[in-house]
Parts: structure tokens; C-alpha cells; sequence
């Protein structure tokens, strides 16, 4: 397969004038993202920067993304994704962890980035992008001073990209990216999910970490991709009337935004043939109210940054055959590809049987070699080739896979396996549930006692026991939280995932301090 650059230069040579990225504001053609990736890749190689370097980037999704890692593929740099959602001490971190010399910065990010580089013992040079940044190297001129160089010879490099890890098990790993394992990678999902040249994507993911592999996945068919930037429902039905979208992925945070958002039926549409979504289960019930939304196909993408890319899919026949026959593989995360082999082991890594609860591992040409200097790490994660995903799985007779939940957070409460995803379907079907999050906290009697954390959509504002008395009848009586608090909004991570840990962390400190307020006011 042609490396990066080199579909970027066949693009422009055989489509130059065809738009290749589309904000609200702005667009950018082939030809001028091949002119522009050659200039960076000029300018950057001026001030030393060879193959294997590593290149920093803090940008908010937008056609400059593209360009950062179109020219580091060029000179064979290792493009290096923080997202501008960290707080500064965590970008230090990552700064001297990756150990980048050069960080690609936006205009509105220098103050969180400068703090960052405070805290780095590396102190790499910042370019800035837009009006205002105050830098001395400035982005644009780079590039005007680059295109004064004319084409450039490429140099690619054997690793493509580094992708941290979100860290929400500690500190973020670096995922290394190998440059053709990931355009490979790229090419198979966009097989499985039946990708054409006509398609017009809709990004709206962090491209900061592995969701940059659906805004590059428009370089094979040289189409179109329209970048929504900082999420905004409105936005997102405006690019996909205006641009004409067809297909796109989604969190699920941003599904229920669009849903709640009331906008849609204001929105032209039509042109919309498939929603992925993925990074975090939904719930049926939001899968049905978006389906009869949207009128186009769904599809459901399981995946993690340790597999550069997706290993099962619930295609969208699937999503139509639960709706009519009532079949539950709704609530899966569909079936393995045919670029990958499965596993379900228990705890002494013995496959277990049919309809049993194990953990999921993973094997596919597509896991990743390693992470950047944290070799422990990675044979605790990997071993002969088998991805262990963390994730507890169970698989039916048809071979759907069924994620139970993250094993960190499976609970363990008068000597039953809960799994929070169980209960999480069942409050999600209350009309009045927007999101929800189970979790598992001390007990004494208990060992875990199950809590749920709810935020309301609409008006209606029921209390904590109508939502107890829903679960009565759906699930077992062992399975219904003991308590139910509402609250404004879900801790949420850089990519949109609900942070559990957040909520048990907080749920524990609160009890903590009631327990000491109440032994104080003891006589």
C-alpha cells in the first residue's frame, strides 16, 4: 500500500481541484493539502527534525490536523497527539513521556500549552496556528516560506504515529503506530463497513487520539470530509445538509445530544446512509428513538487504541433484524471481523463455554508492537499476540459477543457477578433517563453495594424510588441499585466516556464525610 503522503500526492495529481476537508468556514482542495503538507514537511525538516523524531500536536479538531500529519508522514516524523482537554501538568507529562522537540499549537490552547511546557523537564518549541498566538514560529509561515521550496522529497518512516491511551487506568500509555499496519487497518474497517468514493464523511470525533483514523479515512477514495471542530448538534446537522454527508461515527454523548437537541426534523438528512457510533455502549432504547430519528442505517464499532482500529461490528442488518424480530443481539457489539480471532478465558486464561462471562481477548495482524518505552506495560497487555481488552464478554450460539462490562468494574455483591451494563439497559428504557452510570461501592454487609447516578431528559423530574420501582419486574431483585442519586451531569473523559471512577471516588469521599460528620455530632 502507498504510505500516507504518497495517496495524498496521488489525490492532487488525479484530483486536484476535488475538496479533500471542509469546515464551516473554510475548505481545503488535494491540490492545496499536498501543497501544503509538502511545505510543513520543508519547514520542519529546516529545524532538524528527521526520521523517527517525534512531533507534537495540541489542536482542536480542524483541517490543520490532517496537515500536521500529512507532513510528518512526509519526512517520516512520528506524529504525536495530546488532547487540549488535559490539564497542563498531564501535557508535561506527556512532553518529556514521548520526548517531541516541536508542538503544533492553536491560537486559543497557548496558555494551557505553555503551562504544560512549565511542567516538562523537555522544553520543545511551540508553533503557533491562528491570529494571536504571540509565538515566534508561526504556522503560515511555515508554509509560505515552504512553498518557495517547491515538491518534496519524501522520506517515510516505518512508525507513523504514537496514540496515547486516555489513562483511565493510570498514567496514558503510547500506543506505537506502525505506518503501514495503520493505513492497512484504516482500509479494512472501511471494507467492513462498506465505504465507496461517493461516501462524504462527517467527522466529529477527537482526532487528538485514535479517532484520526476516521478523518484520514477519506484519503483511499479521495472524497470529502466535512469536520464539525468543537461539537455542536447544530453544527453537525448543518455540515450534513450543506455538504451532503453520508455516513459518520458518533459517541454516544453526542447521539443523545442530537436527539435531545430537537433539531433534527429542522435539518435536511437525507443524504445520511449510515451512523456508526461507538467508544461506549447504548442502550436499545436510544438505538430505536435514533433509528426512527434519522432513517439511515446504524452500526455499532467496538474497538480500542491497543487494536488501531475496530475488530467487531453490529452491521446495520443486524440493528434492522432486532427491530423486527426482537432479537437481542441489539444489545451486542455485533461479531468479530474477518481480520480477527476472539477469545473468551476466565480467570486462568481457560476459554470458558457458550453463554459464559470471561474476559475478552483479541488477536489480529492490527494490535500494536508496543508502547513507546513502557515495555512492562505492554507484556501485561499483550501476550503471544493476544490483546487482553480488559472487557467481560460473553458469546451466543450466533457468535454475537456481548460485553458485560469493563472487568475494573464488574461488582461483586453478596456473592454474585453484576455486571452495571445489565442495569444501565434497563433504567436507560425510563422515559425520563437521559444518561446512566452503575456503579459499585463499599459495603460492609454487601462487599459492594450497587449505586446508580442518573441525569434527567425533559421536564418531567421523578424522584430516586420511581426509578427503583421501574427496575422491579425487569431484573432480578439482587441487581436493583440500593440508591439512586440524579445529578446535572456525568463526569465525563477527553473522549466522551463516563468516568466511573470519578463517581465512585466521589460517592466514597461523600459517605466518608458524612460518617465523620455524624461520629462529631455523637454524644
Amino acid at each position: 500500500m502507498l504510505p500516507l503522503g504518497r495517496l495524498i500526492e496521488r489525490n492532487a495529481r488525479g484530483l486536484p481541484g476535488r475538496d479533500a476537508y471542509v469546515e464551516m468556514e473554510r475548505r481545503r482542495t488535494w491540490s492545496e493539502l499536498h501543497e501544503r503538507t509538502d511545505a510543513l514537511g520543508h519547514g520542519l525538516r529546516k529545524r532538524g527534525v528527521r526520521p523517527g523524531d517525534r512531533v507534537g500536536v495540541v489542536l482542536r479538531d480542524s483541517i490543520e490536523v490532517a496537515e500536521t500529519i500529512g507532513a510528518c508522514a512526509k519526512i517520516g516524523a512520528l506524529r504525536v497527539g495530546f488532547n487540549y482537554r488535559l490539564a497542563p501538568p498531564e501535557i508535561g507529562q506527556l512532553i518529556d513521556d514521548a520526548g517531541v522537540d516541536f508542538v503544533f499549537v492553536q491560537a486559543n490552547l497557548i496558555e494551557v500549552v505553555t503551562a504544560g511546557v512549565e511542567a516538562a523537564e523537555r522544553t520543545p518549541e511551540l508553533i503557533g496556528i491562528g491570529e494571536g498566538h504571540g509565538l515566534d514560529l508561526d504556522y503560515e509561515g511555515l508554509v509560505a516560506d515552504g512553498l518557495k521550496r517547491g515538491p518534496l522529497v519524501q522520506t517515510p518512516h516505518e512508525r507513523l504515529m504514537i496514540c496515547y491511551t486516555t489513562g483511565s487506568t493510570g498514567f496514558p500509555k503510547g500506543a506505537i503506530y506502525p505506518h503501514r499496519q495503520m493505513l492497512e487497518s484504516m482500509a479494512a474497517i472501511a471494507l467492513s463497513e462498506g465505504a465507496h468514493a461517493d461516501d462524504v464523511w462527517l467527522h466529529a470525533m477527537p482526532a487528538s487520539g485514535i479517532p484520526i483514523m476516521h478523518l484520514l479515512r477519506n484519503v483511499f477514495h479521495g472524497s470529502r470530509c466535512a469536520i464539525v471542530g468543537d461539537w455542536s448538534a447544530e453544527r453537525a446537522l448543518t455540515l450534513i445538509e450543506r455538504e451532503r454527508c453520508t455516513i459518520t461515527v458518533l459517541v454516544p454523548t453526542m447521539l443523545n445530544d442530537l436527539l435531545a437537541s430537537g433539531l433534527i426534523s429542522g435539518f435536511d438528512c437525507s443524504s445520511m446512509r449510515q451512523l456508526g457510533y461507538g467508544a461506549a455502549p447504548l442502550p436499545p432504547a436510544t438505538i430505536r428513538e435514533a433509528m426512527d430519528a434519522l432513517g439511515c442505517g446504524f452500526l455499532q464499532m467496538y474497538g480500542t487504541t491497543e487494536l488501531m482500529g475496530m475488530s467487531m461490528m453490529l452491521m446495520p442488518s443486524d440493528h434492522q433484524r432486532a427491530l423486527a424480530e426482537g432479537h437481542r443481539c441489539l444489545e451486542s457489539a455485533g461479531r468479530p471481523l474477518h481480520f480477527v480471532q476472539t477469545r473468551i478465558v476466565d480467570d486462568e486464561g481457560r476459554d470458558v463455554g457458550e453463554g459464559e462471562a470471561g474476559e475478552l481477548w483479541i488477536k489480529s495482524d492490527y494490535v500494536i508492537p508496543g508502547y513507546w518505552i513502557q515495555d512492562l506495560q505492554y507484556a501485561e497487555t499483550v501476550h503471544d499476540g493476544w490483546l487482553r481488552t480488559g472487557d467481560i464478554a460473553t458469546r451466543d450460539d450466533e457468535g454475537f459477543i456481548y460485553l458485560k462490562d469493563r472487568a475494573k468494574f464488574r461488582i461483586k455483591s453478596g456473592g454474585f457477578n453484576i455486571f452495571p451494563v445489565e442495569i444501565e439497559n434497563c433504567l436507560a428504557e425510563h422515559p425520563a433517563v437521559n444518561e446512566v452510570a452503575v456503579v459499585g461501592l463499599p459495603d460492609a454487609r454487601w462487599g459492594e453495594r450497587i449505586h446508580a447516578v442518573i441525569t434527567l431528559s425533559g421536564a418531567e423530574r421523578p424522584g430516586a424510588e420511581e426509578f427503583l420501582e421501574f427496575c422491579r419486574g425487569r431484573i432480578a431483585s439482587f441487581k436493583i441499585p440500593k440508591a439512586v442519586d440524579i445529578w446535572d451531569r456525568l463526569p465525563k473523559g477527553p473522549t466522551g466516556k463516563i468516568q466511573k471512577r470519578e463517581i465512585i471516588d466521589f460517592c466514597t469521599s461523600r459517605e466518608a464525610g458524612a460518617r465523620d460528620q455524624g461520629e462529631a455530632n455523637s454524644p
